[in-house]
């Protein structure tokens, strides 16, 4: 490769320079498995893209603005809060990846060759609707949230069916610690719990009501 020689005033370097930290802060939010390119990589890359596009057409230059817009989008989602999702429940998503990257890439008027790159960023990215959840630090589905309320009240209603054979105190306990495991599970606020096993202290002691 040809070494190529470069003069700038001191005032430019600082502002490449300074331009350069600011790219290398984003690489590693986005890229943190990887390094950022060195100032010289990165001012190289720089240059043959502003020859690039000088010379490219009105088109080409549309299209490459419309990848990296599309680019700086789904690789922002995750630093922002954010996740792109499949919720396909087949294991193996990349034919819908395929037909959405083609949706894109038509309805933005671009080349199948940007199609392409949409598709790759898409798989890359793209992660299951478990892993988003492990990624939000989600600990409780809805559905799981639902089952473990239903497998309280059923708790609840074999309790006091059982209530002659087990007692007012072990029938309390039962419920009580049920409501703790769902309170240490954050399924249940410690509110709704002491609700819940004082209701069930009065149907005790009052099983007409």
């Amino acid at each position: 490769m040809p070494d190529i020689t470069i003069t700038v005033s001191d005032e430019d370097h600082r502002l490449l320079t300074d331009e350069h930290k600011k790219m290398s802060i984003e690489w590693l939010r986005d890229h943190a498995a990887s390094l950022p390119p060195t100032f010289e990589q990165w001012l190289a890359a720089r240059l043959v893209e502003t020859v690039r596009r000088d010379t490219l057409s009105k088109h080409d230059l549309a299209e490459m603005q419309a990848i990296n817009a599309i680019e700086k989008f789904v690789t922002g989602l995750q630093r922002n809060g954010f996740g792109l999702a499949s919720l396909s429940r087949h294991s193996d998503a990349a034919e819908a990846v395929g037909k959405l990257a083609e949706a894109t890439a038509s309805g933005l008027g671009l080349s199948l060759h940007a199609g392409k790159r949409i598709q790759e960023l898409l798989e890359y990215y793209a992660k299951s609707a478990r892993e988003i959840a492990d990624l939000a630090q989600v600990s409780m589905t809805n559905r799981a949230y639902g089952a473990m309320h239903e497998a309280y009240r059923e708790l609840i209603e074999r309790t006091t069916k059982a209530l002659d054979h087990l007692g007012e105190e072990k029938a309390m306990g039962r419920v009580e610690g049920g409501a703790a495991i769902l309170v240490s599970m954050h399924v249940m606020t410690r509110e709704a719990a002491k609700e819940k096993t004082e209701a069930f202290r009065h149907q005790m002691r009052d099983p007409q009501k």
